[in-house]
């Protein structure tokens, strides 16, 4: 954690205690189907139910639907190397993996499209597109490249059991060399083994860890996220990538995995993650609403003002929209970190009601899924 800016290591926390009540809860459950990342085939019944009495529920579900569809007659467009973090706006390659992540999305579509409608060719086309990712993209070890798997994920997960052992082979390995990479990858360098990377590297190896059933990997993120939580948030509820960015964008982009881990290990485990408060009184619930006063407007935030980062000077000199330094944060960024937040607490309904209004799909679906799932 920081002190006056200085970092300081915490105190030691007896995690073995914690481990062994997490492995008995996971010894129950590795034995049964996974489906804690994805929706689950009792949760696609509700989604079912909701379809036809909800209208936001059926309008988000028919744009994902039309996307299933325009996606049955493209080709996966799958990628070597993702290029992306540390690259600024414009890097050729950046923009060839930006296009070539498209595919992720179309992935989601595609197996809720299946689970829902139960038509064969959405799940014939998402494993193309999986395998087609799974023989041609080499993983790194970069937990900002890998973070935005999300949607590749929660779509094999909700169809892995629908996939032919073969196929299910080919995909399974894939997802087991992006995990080791990110295990390696966490064991080298300084800021990055407890800053926002490891936050996301928690979340990547966790979900590959519960839609495999790999117990090794699950371990890493359960009993990683209550270290990290300790490592990476202060007291206060500010985070060190907060101090060390000057910007609430960072502070955000620790707490979305984080809590999205969290939502998983709750759904497997019954361990609730969000509220868990650390030796030193850090949570997730607390850094989640040490925001909230730059959300309702009662704060403002100039963004990467002090930051002690060169790429950050980097960006805005690129003119990049959204990095600019010393441009006010916007309180809708927060939407979809509220929305998971909601999973465990529905008190944060309210400011997100008066957000949602000026975001995407991604937060309003996250509600629906919240309320699925629960």
């Amino acid at each position: 954690m920081l002190v006056q800016g200085v970092y300081i290591a915490p105190p030691q926390i007896d995690y073995m205690k914690k481990y062994f009540t997490l492995l008995c809860l996971l010894t129950v459950f590795s034995t049964l189907k996974a489906q804690y990342v994805g929706l689950n085939k009792a949760e696609i019944s509700r989604l079912k139910a909701y379809l036809k009495t909800d209208a936001t529920t059926s309008n988000i579900y028919t744009a994902y639907l039309n996307d299933a569809n325009k996606a049955l007659s493209e080709r996966p467009n799958p990628r070597d190397t993702i290029v992306s973090e540390g690259h600024l706006k414009g890097d050729p390659n950046k923009t060839a993996s930006a296009l070539a992540m498209k595919d992720y999305r179309k992935v989601y579509a595609l197996s809720l499209a299946y689970n829902v409608e139960g038509k064969k060719e959405y799940l014939d086309k998402a494993i193309e597109y999986l395998k087609a990712w799974a023989t041609v993209n080499h993983p790194t070890g970069n937990p900002i490249n890998d973070t935005k798997l999300d949607y590749v994920m929660m779509g094999y997960d909700m169809i892995r059991s629908n996939v032919s052992e073969s196929d299910r082979q080919i995909i399974d390995n894939w997802l087991v060399v992006i995990a080791e990479k990110e295990l390696l990858k966490g064991t080298k360098g300084k800021a990055t083994v407890f800053n926002n990377w490891h936050s996301h590297r928690l979340k990547v190896v966790g979900q590959i860890g519960f839609i495999l059933n790999d117990k090794k990997f699950t371990d890493y993120a359960t009993i990683g996220i209550e270290k990290q939580v300790e490592t990476n948030l202060n007291p206060d509820g500010s985070t060190y990538d907060f101090l060390q960015r000057d910007a609430l964008h960072y502070h955000l982009y620790d707490l979305e995995p984080l809590t999205t881990l969290a939502i998983i290990i709750k759904r497997a485990t019954g361990v609730n993650e969000f509220m868990y408060v650390s030796p030193s009184g850090t949570s997730i619930k607390k850094s989640t609403d040490w925001l909230l006063p730059y959300v309702t407007g009662e704060k403002t935030h100039e963004e990467y003002v002090n930051s002690k980062v060169a790429f950050d000077k980097a960006r805005a000199d690129n003119h990049e929209q959204g990095f600019q330094i010393g441009h006010l944060f916007q309180p809708e960024k927060a939407l979809y970190l509220l929305s998971l937040a909601s999973y465990f607490d529905s008190n944060y309904t309210t400011i997100i009601n008066q957000l949602k209004k000026r975001d995407s799909d991604v937060s309003e679906w996250q509600l629906v899924l919240n309320k699925i799932m629960k």
